[in-house]
């Protein structure tokens, strides 16, 4: 299997999950896969592309409610939570102690960072209980190097392409590949683009990253306009402001202000668990103009409203 398909959230990974699709069919309701949590909104960089830049950039989640959260989730059936930001999540207090609740609930774990303060705050028993951890190696962007602990799950690069990209940089993020061996190397632009904008990146960086060869590889990054969101039922994103939004990427839209807008508020973090009590209705689009989701979200709406009877003729 392809690297874009087994290591980034697509909705081809919605097959392996028949019980869920089962009930979208019977029910008409959808159930929670993974959770992603933005516990902090601190970080040690200022990266010039951070989508998240008009954040306030001291807030926190509480350790006790998120708790709860994931609990209360995991009754639901809720299989993965992914820890990311934000800021950066390696600069929340409370780090080592989630990571522990998440495996007593029985959740499968993955990690975003930019990988500066991974060795020094993880702890051995944090580091075994995550099955991955993605590197933001736009941290070279503003450090010579970074070291990263000893790590038995699966280990991956990110890098965005953006102003401050130049050949001593790609020179560096080599440098890291050849001493920790990730499992793959993703390439991203920057959203941070008008839709034009974003094909012409995907064109030619596309063509430069297939140069650069294993484990490099390019993802990239298409905007649209769903006709529906149910992406936010599957994979919520729970923000450090204590809401959930739909998704990660609704800083992408044209009326965002770079910042996760109270506009794009799905509900607050204790009301999550009621969302999937009744059936599933799709969430507004109307300021969705810049959705990377749309793929997916048609999947749901194929699942949810069969071709008039045609289905069984594949």
């Amino acid at each position: 299997m392809d690297n874009l398909r087994t290591y980034t959230s697509t909705g081809f990974k919605l097959i392996h999950h028949p019980d869920v699709i089962q009930r979208m069919k019977l029910q008409k309701r959808i159930m929670p896969i993974s959770l992603q949590v933005a516990p902090t909104s601190r970080c040690n960089l200022n990266c010039s592309f951070c989508s998240n830049a008009n954040r306030r950039k001291h807030e926190d989640l509480g350790l006790r409610p998120l708790s709860l959260i994931l609990n209360e989730l995991s009754r639901l059936d809720l299989k993965t939570v992914e820890w990311t930001g934000g800021g950066d999540p390696t600069l929340y207090e409370g780090i080592n102690e989630i990571i522990k609740v998440a495996s007593f609930c029985g959740l499968e774990q993955g990690f975003i960072t930019n990988g500066t303060l991974v060795k020094q705050v993880l702890t051995r028993d944090s580091l075994d209980s995550l099955k991955w951890m993605r590197i933001s190696m736009n941290c070279l962007d503003y450090v010579d190097k970074i070291h990263l602990p000893r790590f038995k799950g699966t280990l991956g690069f990110s890098y965005v392409w953006n102003d401050k990209t130049n050949p001593s940089t790609l020179e560096r993020l080599q440098i890291h590949v050849e001493r920790y061996h990730p499992k793959y190397v993703r390439i991203v632009p920057n959203c941070q683009a008008t839709r034009e904008e974003q094909e012409a990146n995907n064109l030619i960086l596309g063509e430069k990253v297939s140069q650069m060869g294993k484990p490099y590889f390019y993802q990239a990054k298409h905007f649209d306009k769903p006709d529906h969101c149910w992406w936010a039922y599957f994979k919520p994103f729970l923000l450090h402001d204590g809401f959930v939004y739909p998704c990660s990427s609704v800083v992408l839209n044209t009326t965002s202000e770079f910042t996760f807008h109270k506009k794009f508020r799905w509900c607050e973090m204790e009301d999550l668990p009621k969302k999937y009590a009744t059936k599933s209705l799709p969430l507004k689009v109307t300021h969705c103009d810049h959705c990377v989701f749309s793929e997916q979200n048609r999947l749901v709406d194929e699942i949810l409203e069969p071709a008039d009877g045609m289905e069984n003729f594949v």
